[in-house]
């Protein structure tokens, strides 16, 4: 018997981590008009980040000393000790939590800052080929080199909220939704303020933009930084809740799947991100469990494949601009005027 309950809160929980990932490539794509097809790279940054020491850091207070064991055999039996402390010790479990979701947005945004620099000089296809090839270093950097996840093997995670017991899920997933609300938020805010519309002008018009004297260099760098550390954040967030990271998860194909949210709900809009995301992850469920009833002349495993790639094509034909086209915002400028004129 399916349990209802524990497919919504899983559904909750990968609609905050895609949530975030979407609206941090509309904020790249859909306002500023950077081709992020690197975007695994940062996400696997903030995953890779949360994988490497979030037993490592605790060890100490378990009485594990690294020095003298074999952190690549033994990390789940150490990660186990941890989520056990953990119970204990609420207080730290948080404080580690918000510790390394700050330390893997900095790491998302390092990476950000090192992609800016081909970003700000290349051609917008040459661009693309160069950020696929970045989102595919991290995951071969993570299979080869043991010491940061463990390799092939993958990273065993503690959980944070093992002190929360029988309501541990609904807790972990009412911290993801608020974290992606607020990360929802912060770019919407971002998004309608003065630095939103040079995004629009760089996009539409970089002769204009740059005549007007916006520094276009420094905000695309911005830009990317402020989103990779976005995407790091949703790394992070994807690493606790799975509760281990392996290096494969984090193919290219994650890049293209936050791709489809956003071709699906229009770009240069936070709710057509959102909305995309919420449309991926109905679909994708929708086909996970019909997929093994259906007779197909091929694998039903790339059932999935088929049908997006007949979605996206359908709205690029038919909805170019996405089921929710973007529209002018009223600034917060514009709502004051509007409130001025209606006294």
């Amino acid at each position: 018997m399916i349990d209802i309950f524990v497919l919504i809160l899983d559904f909750l929980a990968f609609f905050s981590i895609y949530l975030i990932l979407s609206i941090s490539l509309n904020l790249e794509y859909g306002y500023t008009g950077i081709p992020n097809f690197g975007k695994v790279l940062f996400f696997a940054g903030g995953a890779f980040t949360v994988g490497a020491l979030a037993s490592r850091i605790i060890a100490p207070l378990v009485g594990v000393n690294l020095a003298e064991i074999d952190f690549v055999k033994y990390n789940a039996f150490l990660g186990i000790k941890v989520t056990n402390f953990f119970a204990e010790n609420p207080h730290i479990a948080l404080l580690m939590f918000i510790a390394l979701l700050a330390l893997a947005m900095m790491v998302g945004a390092i990476l950000g800052y090192l992609a800016s620099y081909p970003a700000i000089r290349l051609r917008e296809d040459y661009l693309g080929m160069v950020l696929v090839v970045s989102g595919e270093l991290a995951r071969i950097v993570g299979k080869n080199y043991d010491p940061l996840i463990c390799g092939t093997f993958g990273v065993f995670v503690p959980d944070p909220f093992s002190w929360a017991g029988r309501l541990q899920s609904i807790v972990r997933v009412a911290v993801m939704l608020a974290i992606a609300y607020l990360a929802f938020l912060t770019v919407e805010k971002l998004s309608r303020s003065p630095y939103g519309r040079v995004l629009r002008a760089i996009r539409d018009n970089e002769v204009a933009a740059d005549a007007y004297g916006k520094n276009i260099v420094k905000v695309r760098m911005q830009v990317l930084v402020i989103g990779s550390a976005l995407a790091g954040l949703a790394g992070a967030l994807y690493a606790f809740y799975m509760g281990t990271v392996h290096p494969d998860d984090y193919s290219p194909l994650k890049t293209f799947v936050v791709w489809i949210m956003v071709i699906m709900g229009g770009r240069g809009n936070n709710t057509g991100a959102a909305v995309g995301a919420l449309i991926y992850l109905l679909v994708n469920r929708t086909i996970s469990f019909i997929k093994h009833w259906l007779y197909a002349p091929f694998d039903v495993n790339y059932l999935s494949y088929l049908i997006f790639g007949a979605i996206i094509i359908l709205i690029l034909i038919y909805k170019p601009q996405g089921l929710i086209p973007e529209k002018p915002s009223e600034t917060l400028d514009f709502r004051k005027y509007l409130k001025k004129t209606k006294s």
